[in-house]
């Protein structure tokens, strides 16, 4: 692999929530494991600005208030301008600092044209082009946007983290994320809990009700069973945490429980408090909330519900150890944008198996399950580990589950650490790797395959039309006509048959995302573009192993010029 150049003045653009903050600390601190001289500033959101104070590795943090040239917009006239102003104020304070690595973790269109506006020699993520169209300038940042596109999220096992950790082209880091707790949160939490006055003497358990979304929180009810099991048979203390606007799930379930050794904590703690108590906590359960990325930060072990659109592959909890629980559901993961009426996938895991499986994990390293404790017709239970190369894993502890997925997502993920990351060697055989992998049928890969070869067939006649003199315009026409077809046939089977989805929607946005004007170095970009895709689609041929997985059904195409609809022009 090409060795690294040093960086030693970057600015990392995340204008999000906690959780995004605290899944960019190992990419953080990855920077500074790589570049201990360097300098580290972080650019957010304003009403965001405090939670980077209790993030390591950070050097200065440099705040935004888009509320406020949102509303200056609104008032249209002088609001306008005085939204310029402010904004040209922010650009010029960026650029007087001479960033030489910029780091887009935030897809928005306007961080994308701000950090073209600061024009870094070297960035990463997301950018705009000289029009002001937004870019992905990396394969990683775009391996991000295909992993969380239509129903790609099924085939992808790479945490999110570590996506886009590989965006900035970090290799070391920690493998969990970090947080620092102040000494007067951790006396504010112990007070707390004295105070409870618990009765019990058994673990303290966190428990955090709340969601995001309703269909991702698991039902009171099923809380409330939990814990009157984990306080009457494992002498538990409970402690339940959230926020206010989360007061009306925690206050049901408290006064359900009416138990001495339930204390809420919820309301009465911020962001620190609420660490410093998952600090002394023995374990925490939850869903995928931000608690459970602070829990994992202050080294918590957790057992987590991934329900509805949750994907603990994708979003995960990112140490080692924890134990994630996804029911087995044919909807699921759902569509995050989307209600659900009925969400099925909570009646799939039990009270008693979470209970269960808490005290387990309070008692040690849970590296298999007892024997009929979980319905592997209903419910995966994965504990989170990291794999030879750094990368966050989950491992079924039932692995008779039926998982139709697995042979797919176990293919791409070799398939992206070898072209993405080059972290898995060509010359290895299937059997020195752990997938222990061997080369099967693909269902679609064949014409997949088949039209990328045509691709660079196209593309090779292409260059030669360009360099022709008397090439008339009519052959050029005709034969962007051929490309354009091919182009939405790849895009067009990705979509009919769901598990090549990852693999065409990168070659999408590779395609959009070309640079540059010149027909023949576009030409040249294309022609690589083909080329990859046909490796990629070799790559996952060798390396997928059905395991008694039924084939989807194949799909019939037709030539494709038969396709005619408009795509991209390359002229």
């Amino acid at each position: 692999m090409q060795q690294k150049k040093l960086r030693n003045n970057i600015l990392l653009v995340n204008i999000t929530r906690l959780g995004d903050m605290l899944q960019a600390t190992p990419t953080i601190a990855g920077m500074k494991q790589e570049n201990p001289n360097c300098r580290v500033t972080v650019l957010v959101e304003k009403q965001f600005e405090q939670v980077c104070h209790w993030i390591p590795n950070i050097d200065e943090v440099i705040s935004i208030d888009l509320g406020m040239t949102v509303r200056s917009l609104a008032r249209e006239g002088a609001g306008i301008i005085d939204a310029f102003e402010y904004l040209g104020e922010v650009v010029d304070e960026l650029r007087s600092k001479n960033f030489d690595f910029v780091l887009n973790m935030s897809s928005s269109a306007y961080t994308a044209l701000l950090l073209r506006m600061l024009d870094a020699p070297d960035s990463g993520g997301w950018t705009a082009d000289d029009e002001g169209f937004r870019v992905i300038n990396s394969d990683w940042a775009r391996l991000f946007a295909t992993s969380v596109f239509h129903h790609n999220r099924e085939f992808n096992s790479l945490n999110l983290v570590d996506v886009f950790r590989c965006s900035a082209q970090v290799t070391q880091h920690p493998q969990r994320l970090l947080m620092t707790i102040a000494d007067d949160a951790k006396d504010y939490a112990q007070k707390l809990i004295d105070e409870a006055q618990f009765t019990n003497t058994g673990p303290l358990i966190s428990v955090q009700a709340g969601a995001s979304q309703q269909k991702r929180q698991w039902a009171p009810e099923r809380f409330i069973q939990m814990i009157n099991i984990l306080i009457h048979k494992y002498n538990a203390r409970i402690v339940l945490t959230g926020t206010n606007k989360e007061m009306h799930v925690i206050e049901p379930i408290a006064k359900a429980v009416n138990s001495q050794n339930l204390m809420v904590a919820a309301g009465k703690t911020n962001i620190p408090q609420v660490a410093a108590i998952l600090h002394l906590s023995d374990l925490l359960i939850s869903g995928d909330t931000g608690p459970m990325h602070i829990a994992v930060a202050a080294g918590t072990p957790v057992v987590s519900m991934f329900l509805a659109s949750a994907f603990g592959f994708e979003t995960g909890p990112y140490s080692e150890g924890n134990l994630v629980l996804q029911p087995i559901i044919g909807c699921g993961p759902c569509n995050p944008n989307k209600s659900c009426a009925r969400p099925d996938c909570h009646e799939h895991i039990d009270p008693e198996v979470v209970a269960e499986l808490s005290m387990l994990r309070i008692k040690g390293d849970v590296k298999e399950l007892p024997h009929g404790l979980i319905d592997s017709q209903r419910v995966i239970v994965y504990r989170s580990t990291f794999d030879e190369y750094g990368f966050c894993d989950l491992v079924a502890l039932n692995p008779e589950a039926e998982d139709h997925r697995k042979p797919y997502r176990d293919a791409y993920r070799r398939m992206w650490l070898e072209r993405l990351g080059g972290h898995v060697q060509s010359t290895e055989t299937p059997k020195q790797h752990s997938l222990n992998v061997i080369s099967q049928s693909f269902t679609g890969l064949d014409e997949v395959k088949s039209f990328a070869r045509q691709g660079v067939q196209y593309m090779e006649q292409l260059t030669k039309l360009i360099e022709d003199p008397s090439a008339s315009a009519q052959a050029l026409s005709s034969l962007n006509d051929q490309i354009t077809a091919l182009d939405h046939a790849i895009e067009k089977i990705g979509f009919e048959i769901s598990h090549l989805g990852p693999v065409t929607r990168m070659f999408v946005f590779a395609k959009e995302n070309l640079s540059g004007s010149d027909p023949l170095d576009l030409a040249s970009q294309m022609l690589g573009i083909y080329r990859e895709l046909e490796v990629r689609a070799d790559k996952l041929s060798l390396y997928f192993r059905p395991g008694g997985v039924s084939p989807q059904r194949a799909i019939t195409t037709g030539a494709v010029g038969d396709f005619n609809e408009t795509g991209m022009s390359l002229l």
